[in-house]
């Protein structure tokens, strides 16, 4: 075999091995920032691990191309100001519930079971400042619901 074959050999070997490496994207690490509490009807504290999108880059992107999310993790989105939110599930391949949370921190509108990477708007039915996303379900599993009250902990 000549040089020249066996470089173009190797140069095609090194593409597709590298064309097979795991995406960044799906390892994606949960870094939390603060905890948040949730006071539910039934006066249970229910705690939350919580990543902060504060600027727009993180706002933007949010939980998509995530791969797992723990019970008691979250992604917690603080806008400059209080007005009907519309978000999608593009690139998100988990379920979501999304809480769509007042300048007073309490529970204003709920969307549960986002399906995952799905494009049409889920829009809050009134203005909301905050919204936290948790995994699917964890509305109904902890009782959370329309009035709750969420803290912060810094």
């Amino acid at each position: 075999m000549n040089k020249k074959k066996y470089l173009y050999l190797i140069l095609i070997s090194l593409l597709l091995v590298n064309c097979t490496k795991q995406s960044p994207a799906t390892t994606i690490v949960f870094n939390p920032d603060i905890n948040i509490v949730i006071n539910n009807s039934l006066n249970e504290s229910i705690q939350f691990e919580v990543e902060l999108a504060d600027t727009d880059y993180k706002r933007e992107r949010g939980l998509m191309y995530r791969r797992s999310l723990a019970e008691n993790q979250g992604m917690f989105f603080d806008f400059p100001n209080s007005e009907i939110r519309s978000f999608w599930m593009k690139n998100t391949y988990l379920s979501l519930d999304l809480l769509f949370i007042d300048e007073n921190y309490f529970i204003v509108d709920l969307h549960e079971q986002a399906f995952p990477l799905r494009e049409d708007p889920i829009l809050s039915k009134v203005p909301a400042k905050y919204v936290f996303e948790i995994k699917s379900g964890m509305c109904q599993k902890m009782n959370i619901k329309l009035g709750d009250k969420v803290v912060l902990q810094q």
